[in-house]
């Protein structure tokens, strides 16, 4: 990652947590602590933050920009749709990606939820929740990314038990399945499937017809598939055949009120919210 990216990724960070220590951030972007005090430097005299012992502070005097305009419009409804289908006392691992990472922005108002993570940036959006108790993997950091993989990652899922795992993808294909963008990740997730009673897939409509690296699973293996209401008819038909529930934003948030969710332990209750083709 170039300096003035990572700069421009320090500012969004502390933006949204307004503090932040060298060393987490020196370990989420994969640099030295050396390096992010340069950067933290160079923010300095900018004015943008105040630097302190060992970290950094926003300077709160600062116009505020709206960091959601950075995130596709089409995401932002994932998330706001996905989180819907979570329901209060549950225990869910929820994936890496900025897909993921806008559905945990959701869980916030969540109470009694367990989230897993191998992903440190959806972890930094559920550090304010109160009700929500989140716990992060370990593992191997992929370049330039906050997801973790690997034997620890691996080690962390073999003797828990999940609700339902929510994970974006690179591709959904009917000939490659759930692909991802490394060998890692695939591997990491084919795992967690068997750790879940239910996989909920959420991608925006421009992963339908990609394909990814490595594959995760076939299109049968998720019960449940979140997108915008622009995928392919061919994907609805093949849905609709195979019992799989497809929502679009719309549909989830029809189906099911925010505060529904603890009337909806007993079971889902969203079968009408399956797209017939």
């Amino acid at each position: 990652m170039f300096a003035a990216a990572r700069q421009e990724r320090i500012k969004e960070l502390l933006l949204k947590h307004k503090q932040f220590d060298v060393a987490s951030l020196a370990a989420m972007l994969g640099v030295t602590e050396v390096t992010i005090r340069r950067d933290l430097d160079k923010l300095e005299k900018e004015g943008f933050i105040i630097k302190t012992h060992g970290g950094a502070i926003l300077k709160e005097d600062l116009p505020q920009p709206n960091l959601a305009e950075r995130v596709p419009p089409e995401v932002i409804e994932l998330g706001t749709a996905a989180a819907l289908l979570v329901n209060n006392n549950e225990a869910i691992f929820l994936g890496g990606g900025l897909t993921c990472q806008q559905v945990a922005a959701n869980l916030q108002t969540k109470q009694r939820l367990t989230v897993m993570t191998n992903d440190l940036q959806v972890a930094l959006e559920l550090n304010n929740a109160l009700g929500v108790f989140c716990s992060v993997t370990g593992g191997n950091r992929l370049q330039g990314s906050g997801i973790l993989v690997g034997d620890l990652a691996l080690r962390a899922i073999e003797e828990v038990h999940f609700h339902k795992a929510i994970l974006s993808v690179s591709g959904i294909s009917f000939t490659s399945g759930y692909t991802a963008n490394t060998v890692e990740e695939a591997t990491f997730y084919r795992q967690l499937l068997t750790r879940c009673e239910e996989l909920i897939i959420v991608a925006d409509y421009r992963k339908f017809d990609k394909t990814g690296f490595s594959r995760i699973a076939d299109l049968k293996a998720a019960q449940k598939v979140v997108t915008n209401k622009e995928v392919g008819d061919d994907y609805k038909e093949y849905y609709f055949r195979n019992n799989i529930k497809l929502y679009t934003p719309y549909e989830v948030e029809e189906i099911i009120e925010p505060d529904q969710t603890d009337q909806q332990q007993g079971g889902d209750g969203d079968d009408a919210g399956q797209i017939s083709s």
